[in-house]
């Protein structure tokens, strides 16, 4: 039993591919760059979940997703910060053009089978944890997609004008805020975001296109409050906060 294990394992090492978008601004957060290369305990925002993506066992291909206009940012960050090669691609207009490139640029992997699973994962969330990206890449490969969400036990349901619906049948329990990494069967996701493209469809993450385009249960797995995107000015000062009180270093 052990050695069958051992030889899953070795078939599916490296077979899955990382892919971190860094499309946005730092508008809101009142930088004049890309939130993305801001620093962060000495290293840029993406570097933290790039290398995190890297040290997890099964992750083999690392494609950084980046505005045409960062592209030097993401060669220093490549140079400087993180310990494995990455693959840097620009971006399209859009999120679901920045992840249909980075699906394309995989396509030939994809369908030669040397990529099995693809993992997309906002370079906003730095501090997403190595067991989460593993939980992530597992359940994804059990079901053929997965999330990361939070229990939205804070949500109420709202009524006429600026009041909160009395005795409403929102049921909290039943909804989950979705952060990433998000992981799809590669084939599968490729298929989907080749069609959304031909329709014209725009998702608000990747688990969106795949419940349009796709029969494959998307899955999830408990997320973590510390995995929150950095949005704005606070949301930096929090995940400074959170590196420091942890004790928290960039893998």
């Amino acid at each position: 039993m052990n050695q069958l294990r051992r030889s899953r394992s070795s078939r599916l090492q490296g077979r899955a591919a990382g892919v971190v978008l860094a499309g946005g601004s730092g508008t809101r957060v009142g930088a004049g760059i890309n939130k993305a290369f801001l620093s962060l305990a000495g290293r840029s925002i993406a570097a933290w979940g790039l290398n995190t993506l890297a040290a997890v066992e099964g992750i083999g291909i690392l494609v950084f997703v980046v505005r045409p206009e960062d592209l030097e940012h993401a060669r220093f960050v490549a140079a400087r910060e993180t310990d494995r090669p990455l693959e840097i691609i620009p971006g399209g207009e859009t999120r679901q053009e920045s992840e249909l490139a980075a699906l394309r640029h995989l396509a030939d992997r994809i369908d030669s089978g040397a990529v099995d699973t693809v993992l997309i994962h906002d370079a906003a969330r730095p501090l997403v944890s190595h067991g989460l990206v593993s939980a992530v890449l597992h359940a994804a490969r059990e079901t053929g997609g997965a999330v990361p969400g939070i229990p939205a036990a804070d949500i109420a349901p709202v009524g006429e004008g600026d009041t909160l619906a009395r005795g409403g049948d929102l049921r909290t329990e039943a909804l989950v805020r979705v952060q990433t990494p998000q992981g799809f069967h590669a084939a599968t996701i490729l298929d989907a975001y080749e069609a959304a493209a031909r329709d014209g469809f725009v998702g608000t993450d990747t688990a969106s296109c795949a419940e349009e385009y796709t029969d494959i249960p998307v899955t999830w797995v408990r997320g973590e409050e510390t995995n929150f995107k950095i949005t704005y000015a606070q949301d930096l000062l929090l995940a400074q906060d959170v590196v420091s009180a942890l004790g928290l270093r960039s893998p």
